[in-house]
C-alpha cells in the first residue's frame, strides 16, 4: 500500500468515490464512517483535499479514476471494497454502484487478469 503513490488529484477524487459509496443505501452507518476516516488516514488525505473531494462530482471523479495506472485502480477498488464490508450489510445499490465503477474504469477487466 505505500508503495503506491496517488496525486492529490487523485486523492480527491477517491474522496469523492467513496463519499458516494457510503451514500448510495442512503444510510450512513458509523462503521463505513470509521474505515472512511481510517483510509483517508492512511491515504494521508490532508485537509484542503478532502474538502475538494467532498465537493467533487462523482462523475468527474470516476473520470480521474479512469485515468490512474492499474496499480492505483486496482487499489482504489480495493478501498471501496473496504467501505461496502465495513457495515456487513451489502447492500444492491452499493454493489451496483462498485460493478459500474470496475465498469467504466476498467478495473473488472484488471481484476480478471489478475486471478
Amino acid at each position: 500500500m505505500s508503495n503506491i503513490h496517488f496525486t492529490d488529484t487523485q486523492k480527491a477524487a477517491i474522496v469523492s468515490l467513496l463519499i458516494e459509496m457510503i451514500n448510495v443505501d442512503e444510510r450512513i452507518d458509523h462503521s463505513e464512517v470509521s474505515v472512511f476516516n481510517l483510509i483517508c488516514a492512511e491515504t494521508q488525505v490532508p485537509e484542503d483535499i478532502y474538502n475538494i473531494g467532498r465537493s467533487l462530482n462523482p462523475i468527474v471523479a470516476l473520470d480521474i479514476m479512469k485515468r490512474m495506472n492499474d496499480l492505483q485502480k486496482i487499489h482504489t477498488a480495493q478501498l471501496l471494497t473496504r467501505v461496502i464490508d465495513a457495515d456487513a450489510c451489502d447492500d444492491d445499490r452499493e454493489i451496483e454502484l462498485f460493478n459500474l465503477i470496475c465498469r467504466e474504469t476498467g478495473v473488472d477487466v484488471l481484476m480478471d487478469t489478475k486471478s
